[in-house]
């Protein structure tokens, strides 16, 4: 889904994701921060760009989270 309108910063992302890394979200202990990553590598992902792309439909969860939310989240073909 990496057309040209698409944003730098979430291109950048999209390239992680079409390498083989996935993207992570976990929350801290006892209502913490929100965090993204990418596994394997563990390198933290931009907050504001992780939630720009999920609000604009680049990446979607993959709905494996125990409590109903996702864990991990994959681009859009």
């Amino acid at each position: 889904m990496a057309k040209q309108s698409t944003p730098v910063r979430i291109r950048r992302i999209l390239i992680r994701l079409a390498g083989g890394q996935t993207l992570c979200k976990s929350f801290a202990p006892n209502g913490g921060d929100l965090r993204f990553w990418f596994e394997p590598s563990q390198k933290d992902a931009p907050l504001k760009t992780c939630l720009d792309a999920i609000a604009k439909g680049y990446i979607v969860a993959n709905g494996d989270g125990l409590f109903g939310d996702s864990q991990t989240y994959r681009a859009v073909k």
